[in-house]
């Protein structure tokens, strides 16, 4: 009886040893086939892709000879537009003290103008009261002045007096002297009267 529980039992133990192992090797597939979780975070295909972009764009600009002639040539822009920036406040500071100048010019010729026109009227006034005064006087007083005066002189005045005063102090003046006053009063206008003359 006794050599028969013998087998038995190692029929039992055997099954038993194979229905754990069994056990066992299915637990072990089942852990290998659950998902491991990351750490870290995932990357997106696109994110990864867009990292290695900036990488190779940062490599590029760092390394890259192109961009070195671009980074000269910008400074080489911005130092002329700097050198153009000075030119123009140069021109608008000389615009404006032209402007200045200019203004102060116009001014200055408008006061001459006015100073002008005013010495100009004062001097016809002047020359108006002479002759009144001439007029006033006797003809024989008046002819020993104009016998003093420059011809040139003495003929402004007698042609700006009446015509029957002038003749009058003419006739008591030195002959020479009439007659030279004469003559230039004569020849005021004398070119256009010729012109006159030769008209049809």
């Amino acid at each position: 009886m006794k050599t028969r529980i013998l087998p038995i039992l190692g029929i039992l133990l055997m099954c038993t040893l194979v229905v754990r192992t069994l056990a066992l090797s299915s637990e072990i597939s089942e852990e290998h086939t659950k998902p491991v979780q990351n750490v870290l975070p995932e990357k997106s295909p696109d994110a990864a892709t867009t990292t290695r972009a900036e990488q190779a764009r940062e490599q590029q600009c760092v390394t890259g000879t192109a961009l070195q002639a671009v980074n000269e040539k910008m400074a080489e822009f911005d130092t002329r537009q700097q050198e153009m920036a000075a030119k123009e406040s140069a021109f608008k500071a000389i615009e404006v003290r032209l402007k200045k100048q200019l203004a102060a010019v116009e001014a200055a010729k408008a006061s001459l103008d006015e100073s002008l026109r005013y010495r100009t009227s004062i001097a016809k006034e002047d020359i108006s009261h002479l002759t009144t005064m001439y007029e006033t006087m006797k003809p024989k007083q008046a002819a020993r002045i104009f016998n003093e005066m420059d011809p040139n002189f003495a003929a402004g005045f007698l042609r700006k007096m009446k015509g029957g005063q002038a003749g009058l102090i003419l006739a008591n003046m030195k002959t020479s002297q009439a007659y030279q006053i004469s003559l230039i009063i004569a020849s005021k206008g004398a070119k256009y009267r010729d012109v006159g003359s030769r008209l049809p």
